[in-house]
């Protein structure tokens, strides 16, 4: 089975720098947690059972921290058949946590006081904090590593701080060891890396005997190998929007396999908050912002972008299928299409209409609006569109594409005059978009890009991250989205589909409906590989 991936692979692990190739990590990584056959339930791999207040594994102390036992499988083995025990995972945290390797999720390492490993079979974490998700920490959380390959280079690295001597280990590429169903057999990251089923895998030997990653540089070639016969599965990020729905139709005539689709990342619009940065001060004020939201027609621009799917415009925060999605559920229809009622919002604040059609203040100035995004892939389209809206509406807007030399700048990204549009990843990773501190030269711009600082949405957020029972997230997420649709902080568009696509060769991903993208932690749409076979 071939399984194409874009870009290179720089390594097998989270070893620096992320890329669209890690959701395939559980075909040769395993996590404490993955996710139900048809739904986002978290439900035990490496472990016997999923932790909870309930059953005492999860446990609020006195002095307000969380301390959570993970009982361990007894029958797992590194693909080189060496036991999995506690502490491998007392380890993990070691070299997570250490500042000078860039290994893992430091986010979240950030939330653990303390780990133990009192027996082979019992691992424990202390959370400074209660932590939302304890329950379902996936790769992206916490990414076991063996001790008994890593152990002694580690070691030699806290004597010498020589970070590079561990990093340039073969361990991460060539001879990378895991505990999923597939072991590295060859690995070209520019070109195939092979993976052979390994036969003492925990859930049973996979029905697959080899599984080829195939590297492309650029979509188009991707996409032609696809029509050829050449590949058998690609993933969300891997092929562009419009050859997904392309590919969907063709299949979906000539019965050569199948093409899913899920709503996924989210697409927004952001207004400049900084008083000193934004172009049009009244843009500062949500009744505007409100009034430049119904300006937009959201269904026709994703059905523009998306392959006629009007359904992944966003009335909420959150996509369809997000276990909080009713707490969210429609409360941005408030803000619907209704250019008319945008021009009189308008008018009611001062903006009235003028011969050339432009609208303008008591004191004669135009209202400018310049809107930023980055290009390529359908982002032009996306937003000359919106800004062709506002100028029906007498907005002054000039379009500015971010060159590419400074999308990673996030100074040059932070001072964006006045509005600018953007992605973030699936699910509550929006409320990254609110979160304190606004970036600035103080925080070495880091922080959300808009300058939006409030106490009570901070205070919120945390509380959200803080629950240990859904009806305390559903609370608070529901406190949040009002914070949303008053404040306006953002404006939400559309959610980008998640397209995910297999040959009729091959029977695979039939249980697509209950995974999701990598930055979801948990539960990826290769979780059941072993089980995949040729039809």
């Amino acid at each position: 089975m071939t399984l194409a991936v874009l870009n290179t692979v720089p390594t097998m692990a989270p070893l620096g720098k992320a890329s669209s190739w890690r959701s395939f990590s559980e075909l040769h990584s395993a996590a404490l947690f993955s996710s139900a056959d048809h739904s986002r339930r978290p439900v035990p791999r490496l472990t016997e059972r999923v932790p909870s207040l309930e059953n005492g594994d999860i446990v609020i102390e006195a002095d307000g921290k969380m301390r959570v036992r993970y009982v361990l499988r007894g029958d797992v083995t590194w693909q080189d058949g060496v036991a999995f025990t506690a502490d491998d995972l007392a380890f993990t945290f070691q070299v997570s946590s250490d500042p000078g390797i860039p290994f893992g999720l430091k986010n979240f390492i950030r939330l653990i006081d303390s780990v133990e490993a009192p027996d082979d079979r019992t691992f424990q974490i202390t959370f400074a904090a209660p932590y939302y998700k304890a329950d379902r920490l996936g790769l992206e959380s916490y990414w076991p590593l063996p001790r008994h390959i890593l152990g002694p280079a580690f070691d030699a690295y806290l004597s010498s701080h020589d970070a590079d001597a561990l990093m340039n280990l073969p361990y991460w590429t060539s001879e990378y060891v895991n505990l999923g169903p597939f072991a590295v057999a060859t690995f070209d990251p520019a070109d195939t890396i092979t993976l052979r089923a390994y036969d003492g895998y925990f859930l049973g030997r996979p029905k697959l005997d080899t599984i080829y990653l195939k590297v492309f540089s650029d979509t188009n070639s991707l996409y032609a190998n696809i029509l050829a016969g050449q590949v058998d599965m690609f993933l969300e990020d891997t092929v562009s929007t419009n050859q997904g729905f392309e590919l969907a139709d063709r299949w979906r005539q000539s019965g050569e396999g199948a093409v899913y689709v899920q709503p996924g990342a989210s697409r927004y619009l952001s207004p400049q908050l900084r008083p000193g940065v934004q172009i049009e001060p009244t843009a500062l004020d949500p009744v505007i912002r409100g009034a430049l939201y119904m300006a937009i027609d959201r269904e026709a621009l994703s059905e523009a972008l998306q392959g006629g799917h009007r359904e992944l415009a966003a009335y909420e925060m959150l996509p369809p299928g997000d276990p909080l999605y009713p707490a969210v559920k429609d409360a941005l229809r408030v803000y619907g299409y209704d250019p008319q009622r945008a021009r009189s919002v308008l008018a009611e604040n001062g903006w009235t209409a003028a011969a050339d059609g432009r609208v303008r203040a008591p004191d004669g100035r135009t209202f400018r609006a310049p809107l930023w995004g980055t290009g390529g892939r359908d982002r032009d389209q996306e937003t000359a569109a919106i800004a062709d809206t506002w100028r029906r509406i007498g907005l002054e807007t000039e379009e500015v594409v971010i060159p590419a030399t400074q999308v990673r700048n996030p100074e040059y990204r932070s001072n964006f005059p006045g509005w600018e549009v953007s992605s973030a990843g699936h699910g509550d990773e929006i409320l990254q978009q609110i979160e304190g501190p606004a970036a600035s030269a103080e925080t070495r711009w880091t922080g959300n890009r808009r300058g939006y600082q409030d106490p009570r949405t901070d205070e919120l957020i945390h509380r959200y991250r803080a629950s240990v029972s859904t009806d305390e997230q559903v609370r608070a997420m529901k406190a949040i989205s009002d914070i949303v649709v008053d404040q306006l902080p953002f404006l939400m568009l559309y959610f980008t589909p998640y397209q995910v696509g297999v040959s009729s060769r091959v029977v695979a991903l039939d249980d697509f409906d209950g995974a999701g993208d990598f930055s979801m932690d948990f539960g990826t749409y290769t979780r059941n590989a072993h089980l995949w076979q040729p039809r």
